[in-house]
């Protein structure tokens, strides 16, 4: 399994595109298939990121995290914000 510190480590390495998709490698099976979502306020854009690979389905959540400011965000409350999101195993 791979440790958390791996999986922060990629998630500070990643750029940002349209969606949830990011360009960088998975640290548990190296391949190009990650996932970062933002769910956040608006303005302070303060909240969690659930973070995974849809190759492998492995991944982390990070609460009280701080959207990078190319990172698209979700707002709280809307059911809408977490769906789609597989159950990935947590690497934690």
């Amino acid at each position: 399994m791979t440790d958390r510190a791996t999986w922060l480590k990629a998630l500070a390495g990643v750029r940002f595109g349209p969606g949830d998709a990011v360009e960088g490698r998975c640290p548990h099976c190296g391949r190009e298939e990650l996932h970062a979502r933002y769910v956040a306020d608006r303005e302070s854009r303060l909240g969690y990121v659930l973070f995974w690979c849809e190759a492998c389905v492995h991944g982390i959540s990070v609460s009280r995290a701080r959207a990078p400011e190319d990172a698209p965000i979700r707002p709280f409350g809307d059911p809408a914000s977490t769906a789609g999101v597989p159950a990935f195993r947590r690497d934690e």
